[in-house]
């Protein structure tokens, strides 16, 4: 697979270097952190945080929390959560 300029090449299969139909794109300047979370996670939660990391990307000033709730799990941007860090709790 051929890398694109301005992506990095994650560790899973799942995750894309480049433009590939039916997998994630994760840009060069993502934190680290943010892509060992994304690569611990199944394919489907990977996507839902992914849009939520790129909006903390885009206004570098927040990080991600992710809540586990009954049924389900969510990601937001936290205040409380300093930028490029992931940290899963409760709010």
């Amino acid at each position: 697979m051929e890398s694109s300029p301005g992506l990095k090449k994650p560790r899973h299969a799942w995750v894309a270097a480049g433009s590939v139909d039916g997998m994630l794109t994760v840009p060069e300047n993502f934190p680290p952190a943010y892509i060992t979370f994304l690569e611990a996670q199944d394919e489907g939660f990977a996507e839902t945080v992914l849009m939520v990391m790129k909006q903390s990307l885009a206004e570098g000033k927040y990080g991600i929390l992710v809540s586990s709730h009954a049924l389900d799990r969510q990601a937001e941007l936290s205040q409380e959560v300093p930028f490029g860090e992931v940290v899963e709790g409760t709010r």
